[in-house]
């Protein structure tokens, strides 16, 4: 997705540094979401629900979705768009990175059961670090 080519002019410049945010935070995203199912995994085995510090991860990784949408929106708004070969696919999955964790935890936070709500936001999470990776692939392709 990066432009290596100079830019020329302030707008060029400011969407190559675009660029190169999207792709770090979409690195980022992948390693919290992993971190956020390894942790989510650690405290089922420990027979704990998920804390607070969880649910803050979770909406700083939440957070990092919506800017990663909100830049990706800017850069294919200002033209960038035509370097992506399949820029349906690429703003599908963008789409599904960012609905995906409110929705479950507004589907699984009704169940009682703390232990099988904890490993369903571990398997969510690690659905959206795939989600995320796949996002990046498509752009690539």
């Amino acid at each position: 997705m990066y432009n290596s080519s100079r830019p020329r002019s302030w707008l060029g410049l400011l969407l190559n540094t675009l660029a190169v945010l999207h792709q770090g935070f979409a690195q980022t995203g992948t390693f919290l979401f992993i971190a956020l199912g390894v942790w989510a995994i650690l405290l089922r085995l420990r027979s704990t629900p998920l804390n607070a510090s969880w649910y803050g991860a979770a909406v700083i990784a939440e957070l990092l979705m919506v800017i990663q949408f909100i830049i990706g929106f800017i850069l294919y708004s200002g033209g960038m768009g035509e370097n992506l070969p399949r820029a349906f696919v690429h703003i599908l999955y963008a789409c599904v990175a960012v609905v995906t964790l409110p929705a479950a935890y507004g589907y699984f936070s009704r169940l009682e059961d703390e232990n099988v709500k904890t490993i369903l936001m571990a398997i969510v999470c690690f659905f959206l670090m795939e989600v995320v990776i796949r996002t990046g692939e498509v752009a690539v392709m």
